[in-house]
């Protein structure tokens, strides 16, 4: 028969265990809910933004972190006002690109003074993380054709036959400051005509091949350049500024762990990994989602070991 001392020991025993036990999961639901905030990872619309952001959004799933994105958002004024509204909070950005989104009239060149202007100009809500080493550039593509016709090796040589010419690229090619702005500032580059289509995506590839444009806006890493017969003019006079992608997020969601997750695919990634990646999705046609996941699972280093 069991005593009242004996049953209220017994109690004790197990309040203390229920208390032990509830302390053990609120440290667990604690950590797990710091850990798996929602965080949404936004793309621009071509495939080397999707990939990197699913490269990202996979990385932070590894270590349990909840994560959504949302891809082909369009250009950057989109993505800032996005940004902005808390409708995304991470996105891989271009160092130069961005700096110039924010300041138009910007000359500087090196990461260090690209790294300490954006620290000025950036909304006080956003915050850059690491920059990796991988960058890719806005570039002009032209059929070997259309090279040969006109002896096009550089802008520079494009600048005297563009009044001839069209152009294809996405929307903000006609005003962003490193689009046509930019070639006409450095270059004297003035063409024919623009046609709206995609960033070296399908829509120019289909256009620059059949004539309907004669030169393509492309990004330096696209996998389609090693496949196409295409001549890239190369920039003789650096119109364009040093791209280093980084990610850039809203201070908010930027936790520690987020922050070390991030700053670790940055510091694996690498040129040779965007061309293979691109060419994976631009000309393999293989998943975005998949292949970055796989990029993930290989190079990077799990944040909890």
């Amino acid at each position: 028969m069991q005593t009242p001392m004996k049953n209220k020991q017994r109690s004790k025993v197990r309040s203390v265990r229920a208390v032990s036990l509830l302390l053990g999961l609120g440290w667990l639901v604690g950590n797990s809910f710091a850990s798996a905030q929602s965080i949404t990872i936004g793309g621009a619309n071509f495939s080397e933004q999707t990939i990197l952001a699913n490269i990202y959004a996979s990385a932070l799933k590894n270590q349990g972190i909840d994560v959504k994105t949302r891809l082909n958002l369009g250009n950057r004024q989109i993505i800032a006002q996005a940004l902005e509204n808390g409708d995304i909070d991470v996105v891989p950005e271009y160092l130069g690109s961005l700096l110039s989104f924010y300041d138009d009239k910007t000359a500087l060149t090196t990461q260090k003074e690209i790294l300490s202007a954006l620290q000025q100009k950036l909304p006080a809500d956003l915050q850059l993380l690491e920059p990796s080493s991988a960058g890719s550039i806005t570039a002009w593509a032209v059929t070997k054709k259309t090279a040969e016709k006109y002896n096009l090796h550089t802008l520079s040589d494009l600048a005297p036959v563009s009044g001839d010419l069209t152009l294809g690229g996405p929307p903000e090619v006609a005003t962003a400051a490193l689009g046509l702005p930019g070639l006409k500032a450095v270059y004297g580059i003035n063409f024919k005509s623009i046609k709206s289509l995609d960033m070296g995506g399908p829509l120019s590839r289909l256009a620059l091949n059949s004539g309907a444009i004669d030169v393509a806006t492309v990004v330096s890493t696209q996998g389609i350049l090693a496949k196409e017969p295409w001549v890239v003019l190369e920039d003789n006079k650096h119109q364009q500024p040093l791209q280093n992608i980084t990610p850039l997020g809203r201070k908010a969601l930027l936790t520690p762990e987020v922050t070390k997750v991030l700053n670790q695919v940055s510091a694996k990634l690498t040129d040779e990994d965007l061309k293979q990646l691109n060419r994976l999705v631009d000309i393999d046609h293989k998943d975005p989602a998949k292949i970055a996941a796989q990029w993930v699972t290989e190079y990077t280093a799990k944040t909890a070991q």
